[in-house]
């Protein structure tokens, strides 16, 4: 990831990073692009190309969504492709979803996250000039490699951007198969057996277990408000049913090295149904510590200034890996993160009205819930 120049102007400093691209500003020291023709549309072309989807060795390929050409759209066809799900098209959708912008802040805080090096876009013949120049934008920011498998002639707003920057063709499957298969068979050993990989059905079947949260700590003191919401602002506990599903008490968090069931369970559940990774550490926490919503905009992490914090400081790695994304969308978001040594640094939930409500949802999506009041 670029850092900015510590002399450079505040508003350059603590501006939003937004899908914007123009060839006058490419970095030359980029990934050339691969284009890779399938004159005659052939099957075997596509068909290699998403059998190179492999997030364990970094590589992700993305069929996008046919006929899609609202600008968010490419940015949640590569967030389905990295293993999240957004709510089926009957679902209220979160906000940010149809905000261009952040979707692809979204997409760029988890590529860099899951250190993602490679993206191969099937059917790039059939996405927008403006989805184009958003792919650019995330390449200049992440410095990923970038396959494009085009069926037929390459449109003109392709071939546009292909004059201005670098890039090298392919036009037969051998050559296709031989550079789809040239990355190094390695990743960050902490990525390997990340629950990210391997996914919980959505939504969750209703013979599933809800899990209660475990109590909520007495410090800092809050508001406590209902967690769960069955239509975003509708408070609900479990779903009325003759036959309830078992709910199954969590204890707080203690080690890292602590291996449980029902934490790897609900890990695959906020890794799998959670797409905003703001929201998704927001549970991650919630899950296994108790804390309210309103007691998490409060929390610190610990630093050298302030040992104490309400935060773990040895979360497992499937918790620290989200943290990593926040921070990271923070920065995207040019939000300004003060000294160590202020009263408000190293605060890394920082929720809207929005925001909560979205968070209330994701818990309830991942069947969790709230631990049961005294007198409820």
């Amino acid at each position: 990831m670029t850092s900015t120049p510590s002399g450079a102007a505040p508003d350059e400093t603590f501006r939003k990073w937004a899908p914007a691209w123009s060839p006058d500003h490419t970095d030359p020291e980029l990934p050339p692009i691969t284009l890779i023709t399938d004159t005659h549309d052939q099957p075997a072309y596509t068909t290699t190309a998403l059998a190179a989807h492999q997030p364990e060795l970094g590589r992700i390929a993305v069929h996008p969504t046919p006929l899609a050409t609202a600008p968010a759209y490419l940015a949640h066809d590569l967030i389905r492709a990295l293993g999240k799900h957004l709510p089926p098209p009957h679902f209220d959708p979160p906000w940010w979803t149809s905000n261009a912008d952040e979707s692809w802040r979204v997409a760029v805080a988890w590529t860099q996250a899951l250190n993602i090096s490679h993206y191969v876009i099937c059917r790039t013949h059939r996405i927008t000039g403006r989805h184009l120049e958003h792919l650019m934008a995330l390449r200049e920011r992440t410095r990923i490699r970038l396959t494009l498998v085009v069926s037929g002639p390459p449109p003109d707003a392709l071939s546009t951007i292909l004059n201005t920057v670098a890039h090298h063709h392919i036009d037969s499957i051998e050559g296709t198969r031989q550079h789809l298969n040239a990355d190094p068979a390695t990743t960050p050993q902490s990525l390997a057996g990340y629950p990210w990989w391997q996914r919980a059905p959505f939504p969750c079947p209703p013979n599933e277990p809800w899990y209660e949260l475990p109590p909520r700590p007495r410090r800092p003191a809050g508001s406590p408000d209902e967690i769960t919401s069955g239509t975003r602002g509708t408070p609900a506990r479990l779903p009325p049913s003759d036959s309830p599903p078992p709910v199954i008490a969590l204890s707080a968090f203690t080690r890292a090295d602590t291996s449980s069931a029902h934490f790897e369970t609900v890990a695959q559940r906020i890794h799998t149904h959670i797409a905003h990774p703001v929201h998704a550490a927001v549970v991650a926490i919630r899950a296994l510590t108790g804390y309210g919503t309103d007691q998490l905009v409060q929390l610190t992490l610990p630093t050298p200034h302030r040992r104490r914090a309400g935060l773990p400081t040895d979360l497992p790695e499937w918790a620290r890996l989200l943290q990593d994304a926040v921070r990271l969308h923070t920065e995207l978001r040019g939000r300004h993160v003060p000294p160590e040594h202020l009263s408000d640094a190293n605060t890394p939930f920082r929720l809207s009205a929005w925001d909560s409500n979205e968070v209330a949802h994701a818990t309830e999506t991942c069947h969790l819930v709230a631990p049961q009041s005294p007198g409820t």
